[in-house]
């Protein structure tokens, strides 16, 4: 195979052979790991293509990758992979590939991203082989491998390194695809080299929960899990600097004896690291936002004692990673004081400073999400003690300047180091690549790219290039990237301290890139929950178990992660504005049926619901007339036990007159917040009743006395009247004797005889 193809030939014979090929142009969409793709026409043919449109309608795409992280030595034949994929319904045809290269070197990384974009035809392109495709099925892809013997590489007699454009023709029956991207020629020798440092974040995938649960812990911390995996990569890269986040360190230590083995060997490594160290926000929160959103200064962690089970510290844990306290040296000659003696000690359960303590290498080091800084933010930070601040290049005009610039500048009188977009975004498709052709892909930008920059005049570049905050959850390679970041000619390893103090980079300058107002809106509205629960709050023990809780999550919920436009942020939103809803209203007053009162004085009972799991609260009722029928005495407060409910009584009195009394019942905490919902009971007020239930009562008893008396009289009377007649009764027989004939015999004028006592006169 020749170096030129004689269809670049011209003349006649020239638009012939362009006709023959035209049907093999590769038109299509490149996908994001690999080059762009559009209406590219290959570089044999001399006739306009087909447009872009046309492409998007064929439904292939095509992808192309140099083997080698793209870097081509002499003596080495160049191996190629082109990925073709099919996402439509329709199968394609068996058809072919061509590969082929653009013999002009690129002078810059502009010229070079230009290139990778471009649709137009490539002037003097060279044909470098060809391969077969097999049949595409619908939603299938395949891999098609082109190698170029080292003696048919077009730019193999160079003696200096540069950057080529490479490019694959597909035809698939009707359809066409076109890929592009680069390869590294590198002859040896010495090159300039840029210093890199890298930041990488240790964080978790995105949640809601302020502390990571013990489960998830396991999870991360085994042998393949993505806290492993962080660790695992930093072997024997000592200069990449790494950001922490706090929340995944006082998450392991409040779990104290509890916490998962792998866990805490894990935290150990975490300690040994050699690495420059700095501290992430609690939960890596978003510090642009939190300023955009009106508050002051970033949000920190109130209280974590929610999370802690004091049993789980029965025997002391022993301390993994805290900063080490030396004892004072005593003064010569004096006295030893005698340790106190105490009772039996009990559990030494850790505060929230030592659940957080860390001795991190760097301090006072900020690190908002890609694009989402603004001057005004600056300010804010600084005073926050974040006076050096990590900023992303596409929060910069670092694309509008002409050549690249070294990471630090200073702006509103913070020091920015600015991470370099363009390698930061290829090391990060590398880092997650899901294939080792992906990977090649990556590495082939990173290496074009820092070949180019050693192109450019002037002294050495000092770069900052800084990882993903949400790359763990796909994150399989990153031994391998830095392994081949700093194994490249054009590269050398660099501290981050060496990057911040580099020269300064002429009218390198940050450039607003405020949130979107949706997100700030939100974040607006997450603050304000957290005060409505910690006015709430006061209805506990322990106001800061609720409060603490609520901050924490709040912070987890603001995780830089989160911006990645993969993740449901407002969902999760959402559901925590639900869940805030649920407990505000977790306390209430269950409804109850209007109420008869028929006395002047009494005690109304009213049943109040405590919905908080895990926590007793104590609450006050309080009760308002809507008339001068009743009266109220007092407010009256009651614990009421988790998870239960309990009879509160209110107590009133009746005034003048009957009649209907709506009560408007509030529920406060003992400082007066108001809880829950109000609500409202009618009194139906019958204060007379109990007046005429008395005289009632009297006039019974008056009657029932009154009865008595006239039935004791009466039987009295009648006892008597009983005696006298048994007392007449003698007197009776005398007469009835006297009027009786005498008979013969009788002297009628004698006297009667008397009897004796007891006996009858009549024998």
């Amino acid at each position: 195979m020749s170096a030129a193809s004689p269809t670049l030939r011209r003349g006649s014979s020239l638009r012939a052979r362009a006709r023959q090929v035209a049907t093999a142009l590769v038109i299509g969409a490149l996908t994001a790991a690999g080059a762009v793709g559009g209406g590219v026409a290959p570089a044999n043919a001399a006739e306009p293509t087909l447009s872009h449109a046309a492409t998007a309608a064929s439904g292939l795409a095509a992808t192309i990758t140099a083997d080698g992280g793209g870097v081509l030595s002499p003596g080495k034949d160049l191996g190629v992979s082109i990925t073709v994929s099919n996402p439509t319904d329709t199968a394609y045809a068996t058809g072919t590939v061509t590969l082929w290269a653009d013999p002009t070197a690129q002078k810059d990384r502009k010229a070079l991203a230009a290139w990778l974009t471009a649709t137009d035809a490539v002037s003097g392109a060279v044909d470098l082989g060809q391969a077969q495709l097999n049949t595409l099925e619908p939603g299938s892809s395949t891999v098609v491998r082109l190698a170029v013997p080292a003696a048919s590489v077009p730019f193999a007699a160079r003696t200096s390194s540069a950057v080529f454009g490479i490019g694959a023709s597909v035809r698939a029956g009707s359809a066409d695809a076109q890929a592009r991207g680069s390869v590294v020629w590198y002859p040896g020798g010495t090159a300039k080299q840029a210093s890199i440092n890298v930041a990488m974040p240790i964080v978790t995938p995105s949640g809601s929960s302020g502390l990571i649960a013990s489960d998830d812990l396991a999870t991360y911390t085994a042998p393949n899990g993505i806290l492993t995996r962080e660790l695992d990569g930093l072997n024997g890269h000592t200069t990449v600097t790494v950001g922490i986040d706090p929340m995944i360190i006082a998450s392991i230590r409040a779990l104290g004896n509890a916490a998962p083995p792998t866990a805490v060997e894990w935290l150990g490594r975490l300690a040994d690291l050699p690495n420059e160290t700095f501290s992430l926000g609690y939960a890596d929160a978003d510090l642009a936002g939190q300023i955009q959103a009106g508050l002051p200064a970033p949000l920190q962690p109130t209280s974590l004692a929610y999370g802690i089970d004091p049993k789980n510290f029965t025997p002391t844990p022993t301390p993994v990673g805290e900063p080490s306290t030396a004892s004072p040296t005593p003064t010569p000659g004096a006295l030893t004081p005698s340790p106190t003696p105490t009772g039996t000690p009990g559990p030494v359960v850790p505060t929230m400073e030592k659940l957080l303590a860390w001795d991190f290498s760097l301090t006072g080091i900020g690190w908002p999400g890609d694009k989402t800084l603004r001057h005004a933010d600056l300010g804010p930070l600084a005073a926050a003690g974040l006076a050096t601040t990590i900023v992303s290049g596409s929060n910069t005009n670092a694309d509008g300047l002409a050549t690249t610039s070294n990471a630090p500048v200073t702006s509103g009188g913070s020091r920015l180091v600015v991470s370099d977009q363009g390698i930061s975004d290829a090391l990060r498709q590398a880092v997650s690549a899901p294939s080792d052709a992906a990977w090649n892909t990556a590495m082939s930008k990173v290496n074009a790219q820092l070949e180019l920059i050693g192109q450019e005049p002037g002294d050495a570049r000092r770069m900052l290039v800084a990882l993903d905050r949400s790359w763990p959850s796909s994150g399989t390679q990153l031994e391998r990237t830095l392994n081949s970041l700093f194994s490249s000619p054009w590269s050398a390893p660099a501290t981050f301290r060496s990057i911040a103090d580099a020269p300064q980079t002429q009218g390198l300058d940050l450039v607003d890139a405020p949130e979107s107002a949706q997100r700030v809106a939100s974040i607006r509205a997450l603050v304000q929950d957290e005060g409505s629960l910690g006015q709430f709050a006061t209805v506990l023990d322990d106001p800061t178990r609720l409060t603490g809780r609520t901050r924490a999550d709040l912070l987890a919920l603001l995780a830089v992660s989160w911006l990645n436009p993969r993740t449901d942020w407002t969902a999760a939103v959402a559901k925590e504005g639900a869940t805030t809803y649920q407990t505000l209203h977790s306390i209430r007053i269950l409804p109850t049926e209007n109420v008869n009162l028929v006395s002047a004085q009494g005690s109304i009972p009213f049943t109040v619901s405590n919905g908080l799991e895990g926590d007793a609260v104590t609450i006050v009722l309080t009760a308002a007339p809507s008339n001068s029928r009743l009266e109220v005495d007092q407010s009256t407060t009651k614990r009421i036990l988790q998870d239960s409910r309990a009879t509160v009584l209110i107590p009133v009195k009746a005034k003048v007159g009957n009649g209907q009394v709506v009560l408007s019942l509030h529920l406060y905490s003992p400082t007066g917040v108001p809880i829950g919902d109000p609500t409202s009971v009618t009194v139906d007020v019958h204060a007379d009743w109990e007046g005429i239930g008395a005289l009632i009562f009297g006039v019974l008893l008056v009657l029932l006395f009154g009865f008595g008396i006239v039935r004791n009289i009466l039987r009295r009377r009648s006892t008597r009247a009983e005696g006298e007649a048994e007392a007449a009764e003698p007197g009776e027989d005398a007469d009835a004797a006297a009027a009786v004939t005498p008979s013969e015999g009788s002297t009628a004028d004698a006297p009667a005889a008397e009897s004796p006592p007891g006996e009858d006169p009549r024998g």
